[in-house]
């Protein structure tokens, strides 16, 4: 049993230096942060914000987290080993592979995420709110507060801000003043994040007001600008020498989520179910995808180039629709009401935790305390299932016949803790995965 044991490890240790020479990243998961429902009339939360992941392989959603106290969510961002989610007054931290709360902390009127190094960047905003700053740095992983730039001329932003972008050791930030209306700014304030100074700020102008979705292109930052929600705009900024292109989009109402997706800004009218293209390259509208869809958020899985969009009534149901950039649906799955934020866990295809067998096989999670789910992605007539301690002696065993997409769930419960080898034969090929029992 030993010479068993020693050449299933020699296995894995070959495999591990095959997977690292044609590492590949993949979606290991897709984050879903779901702002549930306030009564603001009552001032009762009749669904509280939750959040969950989505497996692409196994088209399985499954909720691990509430943020109670709630009203609504803002941001959800992914970090290495980590999740951040941004919701009213509170910022939680979570493992990216186990899911259980990390660290916390209370901050009214968080908006946006952005990570710098060891930084966690938030912007703030409110409604009928005033504070004393409006971009604050935290801790990444303690999420203790590092500093927060003053609302006062030349010293910070000096109204509610949205939308971060990180690039070149500088922050860059959507100043809005969104929730006064009539008053909306257009604003991009900069900070020196080596030397936490406030740099400035780039006037988007008449027509850029009221920036909220941002993104990164050649040099170029992107702004979706909903002015005074009676029209929008999009404005490109050059980040060498700070010159403004602003285009009005036509439209006569704000944006809905926006998602930049290889060369084009995909967004959607406000109560529109089409979504519309805009050129980075040549600043123009370039066309209308028809969905008959109209959503509540929308990211872009740059590895698949996939769009995921969130629909929901706010009051009782949320689903997130799959898309290929052309419009053709590809995939849907339920979720919890207003699915707004969405973020991706991608990762190395070596370094995936859940570990993705040759013939299709993946185990999670890994590493578990009580169970396994054993997972294949293909149809097999029969699959064996076993596990070894480090002496080469089996402690599990189990046959089964399967069919499509077997998913048998082992209790290892009873296990020492410890490391152990998982054998599964399918199809007369054995493969293995070492599995942690903690």
């Amino acid at each position: 049993m030993k010479s068993k044991m020693k050449k299933m490890l020699l296995v894995l240790a070959m495999s591990g230096a095959a997977q690292l020479c044609f590492a590949q990243l993949t979606v290991h998961r897709v984050i879903i942060l779901n702002e549930g429902h306030y009564d603001y009339v009552n001032a009762v939360q009749t669904v509280p914000v939750t959040i969950g992941a989505y497996d692409p392989a196994t088209q399985i959603y499954s909720q691990f987290g509430v943020i109670n106290n709630a009203r609504f969510a803002t941001n959800v961002i992914t970090d290495g080993a980590s999740i951040y989610a941004a919701a009213d007054s509170f910022i939680v931290r979570y493992d990216i592979d186990t899911y259980q709360v990390l660290a916390t902390a209370t901050l009214p009127g968080v908006r946006k995420l952005a990570i710098w190094n060891n930084q966690l960047l938030v912007s703030r905003g409110e409604y009928m709110v005033t504070y004393n700053s409006y971009f604050s740095v935290y801790d990444k992983n303690t999420l203790l507060p590092v500093y927060s730039l003053p609302a006062t001329a030349n010293a910070g932003p000096q109204y509610a801000s949205e939308g971060i972008v990180v690039t070149n050791d500088k922050a860059y930030i959507a100043i809005n003043n969104g929730f006064e209306w009539g008053n909306e700014k257009g604003l991009i304030g900069m900070v020196d994040l080596q030397t936490q100074s406030y740099l400035g700020e780039i006037d988007l102008g008449p027509t850029g007001k009221n920036p909220e979705y941002m993104a990164l292109k050649n040099n170029q930052l992107f702004t979706v600008n909903n002015r005074d929600f009676s029209a929008a705009s999009i404005s490109a900024v050059d980040l060498s020498s700070s010159a403004v292109t602003t285009v009005d989009l036509g439209i006569t109402s704000g944006c809905g989520g926006s998602a930049l997706a290889l060369n084009d800004i995909f967004y959607q009218q406000s109560g529109n179910v089409d979504l519309r293209k805009f050129n980075t390259s040549t600043l123009t509208n370039t066309g209308t995808v028809a969905i008959n869809k109209n959503f509540y958020g929308l990211a872009h899985d740059a590895v698949n180039n996939l769009l995921y969009a969130g629909e929901t009534d706010f009051l009782t149901w949320g689903k997130i629709f799959i898309y290929q950039l052309n419009g053709t649906a590809v995939d849907s799955f339920n979720v919890s009401v207003s699915p707004g934020n969405i973020a991706f866990d991608v990762r190395n295809s070596a370094s995936v935790n859940e570990n993705k067998f040759e013939n299709g096989f993946s185990v999670y999670p890994n590493p578990a305390t009580n169970e396994l789910l054993v997972i294949g992605h293909w149809s097999l007539r029969k699959i064996a299932i076993e596990i070894y301690d480090e002496l080469g002696q089996k402690v599990f065993s189990q046959p089964q016949t399967s069919n499509l997409k077997p998913q048998t769930v082992i209790d290892i419960s009873g296990l020492n803790r410890g490391v152990y080898v998982l054998s599964v034969t399918a199809d007369g090929k054995s493969f293995t995965k070492k599995i942690v029992k903690y």
